[in-house]
């Protein structure tokens, strides 16, 4: 590089530190930075919205995967308990049958007891005749 400074004058005998097309270089440099910083800044608040959508739909997700948890659960809750109250009503049965066995027997003894009693009523009845 020069040590000097170089005094140039543009078409329009501006004085100028720089050499023109240096100059003009510059300013389009200048002008693409400008370009170049917007567009990132609508990038960035494209990204910005994207980001804001996605979280919401992640939110959103993250609700129907709990309310999912939620019944799954609540259901095999229910199908629990059915077990339980078949287990429940069947031990019912089973009490009601036994009852009913030994009611029957013991209908059948009282009947037994009964033929038994008018047997014998029969027999006294015709021995005094």
């Amino acid at each position: 590089m020069d040590d000097k400074i170089k005094i140039t004058f543009d078409k329009e005998y501006k004085i100028r530190l720089l050499e023109e097309n240096k100059f003009n270089r510059a300013n389009e440099l200048q002008s693409e930075g400008v370009v170049f910083v917007d567009k990132i800044t609508n990038f960035h608040d494209k990204v910005d919205i994207l980001v804001d959508v996605l979280e919401k739909h992640a939110a959103r997700i993250d609700s129907y995967k709990l309310k999912a948890i939620g019944l799954r659960l609540a259901v095999e809750n229910e199908n629990e308990s059915r077990n339980r109250q078949i287990k429940s009503i069947q031990a019912i049965i089973s009490e009601k049958k036994a009852e009913l066995d030994r009611y029957t027997t013991q209908l059948n003894s009282l009947e037994r007891i009964e033929s038994d009693q008018k047997a014998i009523l029969e027999k006294m009845t015709n021995n005094r005749k």
